[in-house]
């Protein structure tokens, strides 16, 4: 991600994925301010390249890609990425390859989208490096062959790439616990949330390193403030029970509804009950019975098993 878009990361949170009764006045704000914000981002690169900046057009096509500050739209991500990485930009490259790979904005291609980011691997791209590993792993473009792709997994994880420490940690942890802890440690310090989550639980149980209370918590906070459903949830309940930390009703109500928007079934069904008998928040029926109704809600997934059986 360019500088352009990493300090819109730097604005409050963006609250879109809430309901309209669900948002207080501040979360509004906020809302209103990164729209403000991302708007703008996008009319200040959109003429950027239009005055012929060619380093823009990876920005234009990421703005594009995720749908900040206008439409979200493939074919123009695309057509960006490309333009950038025919300038030399290795970054838009590797995307150009990876929405070849998956068909995004472009018709599904995967041996050439595999060529292409073979090359690019090669060339020392970390990104390149972790899809190379994806690719391996799941036959995309290739023969599946689990030994290229640990071999790419621990090329991407060697740049220090967050993501291929999660998963090279992840792989690592049953076979050697504190090799596994010592990865998902260094992505959870350089800010993976996952990482964070399961570092933390790592410290709770005492895998691949001793059981540190306050350690956990610190951890699972970080997680939980990067808007990590799961963590949240837990961090909820370290409140409620006093783990790595002090009893807080309040705390573990505030945790409880943002993970209960995050879509956590236990963390919905909990927040109702708070609501309904004002543990941490006023006594509020009418949100206890809303909650209540969301908590039986099936989720996509489990909505698709229903119907397939």
């Amino acid at each position: 991600m360019k500088k352009l878009l990493l300090l819109l990361l730097f604005l409050p949170l963006s609250a879109a994925a809430l309901s309209d009764w669900a948002y207080t006045d501040a979360e509004q704000e906020q809302h209103k301010l990164r729209q403000t914000a991302e708007k703008r981002a996008f009319k200040q690169v959109k003429a950027e390249v239009k005055a012929g900046f060619s380093d823009s057009l990876a920005d234009l096509a990421d703005l594009y890609y995720n749908g900040i500050g206008t439409k979200q739209n493939y074919k123009k991500a695309y057509k960006y990425y490309q333009q950038a990485a025919q300038k030399g930009d290795a970054y838009a490259a590797y995307s150009q390859a990876f929405m070849l790979m998956y068909g995004q904005g472009v018709k599904k291609d995967p041996q050439l989208a595999f060529n292409q980011l073979e090359t690019l691997a090669q060339e020392g791209s970390s990104w390149a490096a972790l899809e190379m590993y994806r690719a391996y792993q799941n036959g995309n473009g290739c023969p599946k062959d689990p030994v290229q792709a640990r071999h790419w997994l621990e090329t991407a994880a060697n740049y220090r790439l967050p993501a291929a420490l999660l998963y090279l940690g992840m792989e690592t942890l049953p076979e050697d616990p504190a090799r596994g802890f010592f990865l998902l440690k260094e992505a959870a310090d350089l800010e993976n949330a996952r990482a964070q989550y399961l570092t933390a639980r790592c410290y709770r149980e005492g895998t691949g390193t001793a059981v540190h209370p306050h350690q956990a918590f610190n951890y699972m906070l970080l997680a939980a403030k990067q808007h990590y459903g799961p963590a949240q949830w837990e961090i909820a309940q370290w409140y409620r029970q006093g783990y790595g930390t002090e009893k807080s009703p309040y705390q573990e109500f505030r945790w409880t509804r943002l993970a209960a928007q995050a879509g956590e079934k236990p963390a919905q069904q909990r927040l109702a009950q708070m609501y309904q008998e004002g543990i941490g928040t006023p006594v509020h029926k009418k949100l206890a019975q809303k909650w209540a109704k969301e908590a039986l809600k099936k989720t996509e997934q489990e909505a698709s098993y229903g119907t397939a059986d």
